[in-house]
Order: structure tokens, then sequence, then C-alpha cells
């Protein structure tokens, strides 16, 4: 018999571990698949360019930017913890 699948955590459940920090995002691997937006909408938007972007307005990393960055095809999605110094990930605006 198979292993059921855990649940999907509610959109704005914190990840487990030391993941409550930021979010950042090589924008030389991005390739504008829009999965992170569709997964983690309040952290991630897609910018005029069609790549990826940090929302402005995002809350720390939660369970579904974690689900995001592992979705990522092309692994461009780093979630990095509190005490790392941040990148200059650029962001949406969100405004």
């Amino acid at each position: 018999m198979p292993t059921p699948m855990p649940p999907v955590p509610p959109p704005n459940t914190p990840a487990p571990g030391p993941t409550h920090g930021h979010i950042e995002i090589d924008l030389d691997l991005c390739i504008a698949s829009g999965i992170c937006a569709a997964t983690a909408p309040t952290h991630f938007a897609q910018g005029a360019d069609g790549r990826a972007r940090v929302r402005s307005d995002a809350p720390p990393p939660t369970a579904r930017a974690e689900d995001a960055a592992a979705l990522c095809p092309v692994e461009a999605i780093t979630l990095a913890r509190a005490d790392t110094p941040r990148a200059d990930t650029p962001r949406a605006d969100t405004s």
C-alpha cells in the first residue's frame, strides 16, 4: 500500500527549521516558468521579463515558499536563514 502524502500546509504556515529568513532568486538561472508565483503568490511575482521576483511585501519564508523553491526546475530560488547576509535580490513592485 502506498504511503499517503502529507497534508498541504495553509498558505502562511512558517516553514520548519532554520529557513525563517529571506528568499533569494538567481536571475541568471531563472527561466520564467512561473511555478514559484503559482505555488507561493504571497512571496513571488513575475517581472515584466517573466522572471521571478520576490514580492516587496513578502512575509518571511513559509512552507509554501519552501515548496516553490523545491519545485523550481532550475533551482534558482534559495531560502536563507535569518542570520545569512542578504544578496541584492530584485524585488517586485507591489505598490
